[in-house]
């Protein structure tokens, strides 16, 4: 009951604490805040202002918006929380862990959490609606499901490349019913908002913005978003080894060694080699005697890896998507204590999230899911479920008692 009480007043605290800087423009909440105010206000989008969010999200958020930042702030806040607080179950109906057996998985990528809570950002949420939509889709309602994942891809961009994880393991017409479904939603909601001119200006301004000005080449040439909490792999390769012209933020590592084409074609490589691994993964695991529940999760672990290294701007809370690969790998305690070790080490010191402590636990994490879901798919009743170790017998050897005593 002590532990309780001081886990409740833990949380309270956090939670306060988050408000306040929320209340007081203090984290990243008051960025789709303030451009989805502007559209309440004006009934106009105005996607110059914030363009990396989906102009879907400045629609979705400007209710909320309407009220004050305190109080949208407040509300934010309890919706993270919520979502954390179910994220525990969720998962536990899709890897088959009880939230008690996921407590090591947690803890690698518990600064992120804390992270991404503390500067009110969308991942907790996203995450939560992303693996509520894998458990809807496995239980047979593939419309809510991928509904469900492209409501997060609403939100924000990047989650919605998990339809990818749905489409591999289940291709049903409810599948693409779905899809097609959350598009005319997302297009429905813009247009309600800021009628059909509005609503195609809109989308293909930030459709531009983002071609002409979001890579990784545009952001070293603007010299915008180098600092070492970026943890991409084009941007960690460039401002550790790339020639720039120019010395990074500190405390970055810059060498300057390699022409920055040749770290652009380094990224291409890597990315097509862990695609392909992607494509080999998936393919063998669809067999019917594949064990579903670690397939699912295998699936979503590499989706989510695959996601993270192709994205130019990749911040620490991003990170919090690495925890369905270390649910994957929960049965390897030593590994995650490992990765745990590594997380803390890249939050703690600058330097290391320079270097990409994150990103590259976040590429090793890849390879070794990838191994274990090759290895079910050779062996799918031997590796269905790890064996639990076997316990010590510290009674000693048991005797039989003889018959009839």
């Amino acid at each position: 009951m002590r532990r309780k009480i001081l886990l409740g007043c833990a949380v309270a605290a956090l939670f306060g604490y988050i408000v306040w800087r929320g209340a007081h423009r203090g984290n990243d909440f008051k960025y789709p805040y303030l451009v989805a105010r502007a559209l309440w206000r004006t009934g106009k989008l105005h996607v110059w202002a914030q363009p990396r969010y989906p102009v879907t999200w400045h629609v979705l958020l400007a209710p909320l918006a309407a009220l004050p930042i305190g109080h949208a702030a407040a509300a934010w806040a309890v919706l993270s929380f919520a979502a954390v607080a179910a994220l525990p179950r969720t998962l536990e109906r899709l890897s088959g862990l009880s939230p008690r057996q996921q407590v090591p998985a947690w803890v690698v990528v518990l600064p992120c959490l804390v992270d991404a809570l503390v500067l009110g950002q969308s991942d907790p949420i996203n995450l939560f609606l992303v693996s509520a939509g894998l458990v809807a889709v496995r239980r047979g309602r593939p419309v809510a499901g991928v509904g469900l994942v492209g409501l997060a891809g609403m939100i924000k961009v990047l989650p919605v490349v998990h339809w990818a994880t749905i489409v591999s393991r289940r291709r049903s017409p409810g599948v693409w019913a779905g899809m097609v479904l959350t598009v005319l939603l997302g297009l429905g909601l813009v247009v309600a908002a800021v009628g059909w001119e509005g609503a195609w200006a809109g989308f293909g301004e930030q459709f531009a913005w983002i071609r002409d000005h979001e890579k990784p080449w545009h952001l070293v040439a603007r010299r915008s978003d180098l600092r070492v909490n970026n943890e991409s792999l084009p941007i960690v390769l460039a401002r550790t080894l790339g020639d720039l012209g120019f010395r990074p933020p500190r405390p970055a590592v810059a060498l300057g060694l390699v022409p920055l084409d040749v770290i652009w074609t380094a990224w291409a490589v890597v990315l097509a080699v862990l695609a392909i691994t992607w494509l080999a993964c998936v393919r063998p695991t669809n067999a019917p005697a594949t064990p579903t529940p670690r397939a699912w999760l295998g699936t979503f672990a590499l989706t989510s890896i695959l996601m993270l290294a192709g994205t130019p701007i990749c911040w620490h809370h991003y990170f919090l998507w690495l925890l369905p690969a270390t649910l994957f790998l929960a049965h390897r305690r030593r590994l995650l204590a490992v990765a745990a070790s590594v997380s803390l080490l890249g939050t703690a010191f600058p330097v290391a999230r320079g270097l990409g402590c994150h990103m590259f636990l976040a590429l090793g994490l890849f390879g070794v899911v990838a191994r274990d879901l090759r290895r079910i798919a050779r062996d799918p009743i031997r590796l269905a479920t790890p064996a639990p170790r076997p316990r010590a017998n510290i009674a000693g050897p048991v005797r039989e008692r003889p018959v009839g005593s």
